[in-house]
């Protein structure tokens, strides 16, 4: 059922009335005896400890780090009558002609994602952004799989300014995710540009809030 199982599955062992949603942070500040979370609304919240777990150019933002450079990219959503592959993989371009880098048939990976007889397509564009990108997708797609992808109804285009830190060497994994005197940091900047990055860097921040608390 997607992504979003993970944040579901964290806020099943939370009480619901204190999560907040579409509140965005404005500032970090500290009292003698605790962290104050500024939000837009003008409150604050008080805590022993703080973890900053966003994309890199906000954390460094927000904590006076050094500015993580991004890597863009777009992302187009089409639906199809038909997959031009049966299997889970990415599809990738070998010719490197671009602008699609890889292709998923993301209704082979959970049919859920799509009707019945419908497939839901997936087509990632590294550094597009800020452009109409779904004919440039559309052109590259057919010439990958031919003139089936006419019949392919375009859905949606989102644009990630952040969609990855970037990783050019030389590579420094594994920055620090304690910062001290009760504030963290964690996400993909802090070791690699990969879900699993993240993953990773979440669960070294979790341990080392548990040795404080």
């Amino acid at each position: 059922r997607g992504m979003r199982e993970i944040p579901r599955q964290l806020a099943s062992h939370i009480e619901h009335d204190r999560i907040h949603l579409n509140t965005r942070v404005t500032g970090l500040s500290r009292n003698p005896d605790s962290h104050l979370v500024s939000v837009d609304d003008g409150s604050s919240i008080a805590a022993k400890a703080v973890i900053v777990a966003t994309e890199g150019p906000a954390a460094s933002r927000l904590l006076g780090l050094e500015p993580v450079v991004s890597r863009s990219v777009s992302c187009v959503y089409f639906d199809a009558p038909s997959a031009p592959t049966d299997t889970r993989y990415i599809v990738l371009d070998g010719t490197g002609a671009g602008p699609v880098l890889n292709v998923a048939v993301m209704s082979n990976v959970s049919p859920a994602y799509a009707p019945a007889g419908r497939h839901l397509i997936a087509a990632a564009m590294p550094g597009v952004t800020g452009v109409d990108a779904e004919p440039l997708a559309r052109e590259h797609l057919t010439r990958m799989f031919g003139e089936s992808v006419e019949q392919w109804r375009h859905l949606r285009t989102y644009d990630i300014p952040h969609g990855q830190p970037d990783m050019s060497p030389p590579l420094n994994p594994k920055k620090p995710v304690s910062l001290g005197d009760g504030m963290f940091v964690c996400g993909d900047h802090r070791d690699t540009a990969s879900i699993q990055g993240a993953l990773f860097s979440g669960r070294r921040c979790a341990e080392a809030v548990l040795e404080l608390i």
